[in-house]
């Protein structure tokens, strides 16, 4: 019938639901760079200065400061060291701000 949506565009509609149930929301979300003073891989956190941080919707304000924050899986450490420029994102996470991701830059 004409104006009705294939079971393919049902399909990709789900799939991006999914992912952004998996990202959340990037309003969210704060992105930044910085450097890393200390990785525990132990206890899944990493040391840094960071910006100030303000997030699209208003719910992560933060002044500029130096901050240990716990990553979401311990897995988004690997490769990560002390002196490395870093780009974070960070989003509250079981109600506390928590690096979401992040990636060496150089």
């Amino acid at each position: 019938m004409a104006g009705e949506a294939s079971p393919e565009a049902y399909e990709w509609l789900s799939r991006m639901e999914r992912l952004q149930a998996e990202r959340g929301d990037p309003a969210r979300h704060v992105h930044f760079d910085a450097q890393v003073e200390s990785v525990d891989r132990g206890s899944g956190t990493v040391t840094m200065v960071h910006p100030e941080m303000r997030s699209g919707d208003g719910s992560i304000v933060m002044p500029r400061m130096h901050m240990t924050f716990h990553v979401i899986a311990f897995s988004k450490l690997r490769g990560i060291a002390a002196g490395d420029q870093v780009h974070a994102v960070v989003g509250r996470h079981k109600g506390a701000i928590m690096i979401t991701q992040i990636r060496k830059l150089r």
